[in-house]
């Protein structure tokens, strides 16, 4: 690489990294800037980032269920009934808004809901703290379809220009709704919840497609309100709340400023340490490590799986530590080579070479071990490896491309210097070929 084009490819890269991290932080102290004159704004990165509920605060609840109506709380009937209620659970917190929630099961027969930033704890409680029971009842009074045997989902939805409510039925649900509503053509299937009659609507023809509307003059939050209650019925097994509780975001910021605090302390110590002990070569994964973490932050806060949580964040150091032995592997691969009095582009070439293998064996047995909390874990040790998960990829982009580019640029300003690059070796004659 000759001079010219080295200045010119080092200028573009820092002039993009400069760029990207001043969008990072707030520059004007509020967590979004007016795009000009336009009407619309940009949100800073920083800001995007989901948080989780150590870190934003928010509502902790645990629900026991009643799995009294299986012969086990492992059996395969009983999982079955426990995975439809936390999916039915996970729906309804969405519905409502709270897309960052984090519904799992605990042990045998409790069931874990995180919902971050909440700010009326109340109401969602109300919604999910009481078992719903959710009936169809014919004109006779006689029970056509219950909820979580026959109805599968329930929500808004527009039609003919009006807020209507979609109602969604499983295979069972489907043929007990057809024939129910074959039998009552003109007639009114009424919808209980709890022994409370919540509505009653026509029946204007046969539906034996498993999906149904229910119109009136609905605006979206009455739809919505109604859509709720109707899959507050739908749980699998009964749901009692045994504990309740609201974290304050007051320990989750302080944690948070202060793991950045440390997070830098820690990336500068690092560099100096590198520098010190790699001279040349330590400037160069510092810069590299500079770029690692600018990007490492993009993808926090693009990445829709991630919701960083304190697991989350050790999960990011773990994996700057990666990034800083990949690096080191690669310098003392590149100090061997020079041993042998290969030049120093040589050294470069080889050690980079001989390298990539050891990186990549430390690099995927870290993947693979993520991959396996991530399927496996519970939800902080999800956290911890998707964190960890997409440092380790990222780490390993920036040690085998990034910090040889870097090289390559330096070594066009300066490919003859040993004591530049730290490659002095004592008792030995390192000779340029």
């Amino acid at each position: 690489m000759s001079k010219k084009k080295a200045t010119i490819f080092l200028s573009i890269m820092l002039a993009l990294f400069i760029f990207a991290t001043l969008l990072i932080f707030p520059l004007n102290g509020k967590e979004s800037a007016q795009l000009g004159k336009s009407k619309y704004d940009f949100y800073w990165v920083a800001g995007t980032v989901k948080l989780g509920l150590d870190l934003e605060g928010g509502t902790l609840a645990i629900y026991n269920a009643d799995l009294s109506e299986f012969e086990t709380s492992d059996s395969d009937e009983a999982n079955r009934a426990m995975e439809g209620t936390i999916t039915n659970l996970s729906n309804i917190l969405f519905s409502k808004g709270y897309t960052e929630a984090v519904v799992t099961r605990q042990g045998d027969s409790s069931i874990r809901v995180e919902v971050p930033a909440v700010n009326d704890s109340e109401q969602l409680m109300s919604l999910l703290g009481e078992p719903a029971v959710l009936e169809f009842k014919d004109p006779d009074g006689n029970i056509v379809i219950t909820g979580a045997k026959h109805v599968s989902d329930a929500y808004p939805t527009a039609y003919n220009g009006y807020y209507a409510i979609a109602l969604k039925f499983n295979e069972a649900g489907t043929q007990a709704f057809a024939t129910a509503t074959s039998n009552n053509v003109g007639k009114s299937i009424s919808i209980w919840i709890n022994g409370s009659e919540i509505m009653t609507p026509t029946v204007n023809e046969a539906i034996t497609n498993g999906e149904a509307v229910i119109t009136g003059n609905y605006t979206y939050d009455n739809a919505n309100e109604i859509s709720l209650q109707i899959k507050a019925g739908t749980f699998e097994v009964p749901l009692t709340p045994t504990q309740v509780t609201t974290i304050s975001p007051t320990l989750g910021q302080n944690a948070l400023k202060y793991g950045i605090i440390a997070g830098f302390i820690g990336l500068l110590l690092v560099m100096v340490i590198m520098i010190v002990v790699y001279r040349g070569l330590g400037m160069v994964a510092s810069l590299a490590l500079l770029f690692y973490t600018t990007i490492l932050v993009y993808l926090l806060a693009i990445v829709p799986w991630v919701q960083l949580t304190l697991p989350g964040i050790a999960g990011i150091i773990l994996s700057i530590g990666m990034a800083v032995d990949a690096n080191v592997v690669i310098f003392e691969r590149i100090k061997d080579e020079r041993r042998s009095a290969k030049a120093i582009q040589s050294s470069v070439k080889a050690g980079f070479k001989k390298a990539l293998v050891a990186i990549l064996d430390a690099n995927i047995t870290t993947i693979l071990g993520a991959i396996i909390m991530l399927i496996f874990g519970a939800s902080a040790i999800q956290s911890f490896a998707i964190t960890l998960l997409i440092g380790v990829i990222l780490s390993m982009f920036t040690a085998i491309f990034l910090s040889r580019t870097f090289i390559d640029i330096s070594l066009a300003f300066n490919d003859t210097s040993d004591a530049y690059y730290g490659l002095l070796i004592k008792g030995k004659d390192a000779k340029d070929e």
